[in-house]
């Protein structure tokens, strides 16, 4: 890991999150000075060498938010769901605010958090809106990280573990042989620190190179933490028209439709030369669900 500019405060959207908040905290352990932008920093715990500031990708940005920001990290994000159908036009115009904001603060360098699903063959709209607002950074000074799933205590693998807990059933679409890459949210946050330390810009795919299979995926998580699951084979097209049932009664779910279109269109990346440039070897799935404080496991607490 490259030694840190001395005196470097870097500024993180979403810092509430799960991706910003493991962020904010590992920046805090690793000695450098944290602005937490979030909607409601008043309601914020209070953490040394942390500063909580008022930000909504909704409102205008203050001039002064970002002066004596080193380093910008954009992980504030507004989902595409029934309360926000308009979710594209916000991503777009709070990224466009926050840039022009992180330019007149001659911010050093900008690190936007994308995904994997974010490519020209995309389906769901989550990885169109992140590939549009990819288009706005200047990928020969900021930098783009397109991620893997992500794992940790957070995000959309917890939810589906709270499900395989609840209700034993695992539904697998086209026979479970979607491909995915992961990487835990530990490696991620060395990935991001490593990538502004070093100035890396462009575009990033950070996950372990390694592929699974989304069947084999769950069968490894579901073995880690004793979970009896069972495979269910459901059509698409089934799965689909459930989902919008459950959707249109507002029942809750621990997936939305756009997650099942976003399983249309995975593919894997070979990736292992972003990775050897960062310089973080992302460990595998086994080596992540050993790790400690990834997934939380009721029986051990």
């Amino acid at each position: 890991m490259p030694s840190k500019p001395a005196h470097s405060t870097v500024a993180i959207t979403g810092a509430n999150g799960f991706v910003g908040q493991a962020l904010t905290d590992h920046f805090v352990r690793k000695g450098w000075r944290v602005i937490a932008l979030v909607r409601h920093p008043k309601t914020q715990p209070k953490k040394q060498h942390v500063l909580y500031v008022a930000y909504d990708l909704t409102q205008p940005v203050k001039p002064d938010m970002l002066q004596g920001v080193d380093f910008l990290i954009h992980t504030a994000y507004t989902p595409y769901d029934r309360n926000h159908p308009d979710a594209l036009a916000i991503n777009l115009a709070g990224a466009e605010r926050l840039l022009h904001a992180a330019r007149a603060a001659r911010v050093s360098h900008t690190v936007f958090f994308s995904t994997m699903s974010a490519h020209d063959d995309a389906v769901s709209i989550y990885g169109k809106q992140k590939l549009a607002i990819e288009k706005l950074f200047n990928t020969k000074s900021d930098t783009v990280l397109r991620c893997g799933l992500i794992m940790g205590d957070g995000g959309i693998v917890k939810k589906m573990i709270g499900f395989m807990k609840s209700k034993h059933v695992v539904p697998l679409i086209d026979g479970g042989q979607q491909p995915l890459q992961v990487i835990s949210i530990f490696d991620l946050a060395e990935v991001v620190e490593c990538v502004i330390v070093k100035k890396l810009s462009g575009v990033f795919t950070v996950a372990c190179p390694e592929v699974y299979s989304y069947r084999t995926l769950y069968q490894t998580i579901a073995r880690r933490l004793h979970i009896k699951i069972v495979f269910i084979p459901v059509p698409f097209t089934v799965l689909l028209a459930g989902m919008r049932i459950i959707s249109a009664l507002h029942l809750p779910l621990s997936v939305n439709e756009d997650n099942l279109w976003g399983l249309k269109k995975l593919r894997a990346v070979n990736n292992r030369r972003d990775m050897q440039r960062i310089g973080v070897s992302p460990a595998s799935l086994t080596a992540i669900l050993d790790t400690p404080g990834i997934i939380r496991d009721d029986r051990m607490v």
